[in-house]
């Protein structure tokens, strides 16, 4: 199976990536579904966090629903774990008010639609850990396009391949850009076989 996992930056082939591709992963706003093939986008990762970012995606993902139709949505933040750490760095500090930890209900407005998954508490918990272990600030999250990548390679067999497109690492500063950057690149170009 060849996977294509597309994020919301520039893009170098996209094309032929697709063209390519059994299945397709989109991300968050799913900036480039215009050009790529409704029926192998299988998969869109959002953001179930942050007022500001939760509300704006789903109406974005509505508007494109003849491109999305085939797609399954999926939460990229898993609501027990990230209350859980919610929990755990307001005990560090009471002060903090944490906004951008807090889980919306924003996705609901798509579930009459789509098929809504979420990724695993565990999933998320052992992300973090892989994530802290190479230097992640403890209130930083990783990004959705990472937490998309980090779901795929979970699901990848031998023969299979994932190629990513449309990732520029960079953006709102809570996530490890770098530490992303170096994860995912390490792998080889930024097409990865097991």
């Amino acid at each position: 199976m060849n996977y294509l996992l597309v994020g919301n930056g520039p893009t170098q082939d996209l094309a032929r990536a697709s063209d390519a591709a059994d299945s397709i992963v989109q991300i968050n706003s799913c900036r480039h579904a215009a050009n790529l093939p409704a029926e192998k986008t299988h998969h869109i990762f959002i953001a179930n966090m942050g007022a500001k970012v939760s509300m704006p995606l789903c109406k974005a993902i509505e508007k494109q629903r003849a491109l999305l139709r085939h797609a399954t949505v999926v939460l990229g933040r898993n609501p027990y774990f990230y209350a859980s750490k919610r929990a755990f760095l307001q005990v560090q500090d009471w002060k903090n008010a944490l906004h951008d930890y807090h889980l919306t209900e924003a996705w609901r407005t798509l579930a009459h639609k789509w098929k809504v998954e979420r990724v695993s508490f565990l999933s998320s918990m052992r992300l973090e850990w892989q994530l802290r272990q190479l230097g992640m600030r403890q209130a930083t999250m990783p990004s959705t396009g990472m937490i998309a990548y980090d779901w795929l390679l979970q699901r990848l067999k031998p023969e299979d391949t994932i190629t990513i497109e449309g990732f520029s690492f960079e953006g709102w500063p809570g996530h490890p850009w770098a530490i992303e950057s170096q994860l995912i690149r390490s792998v080889g170009t930024l097409e990865t076989r097991v």
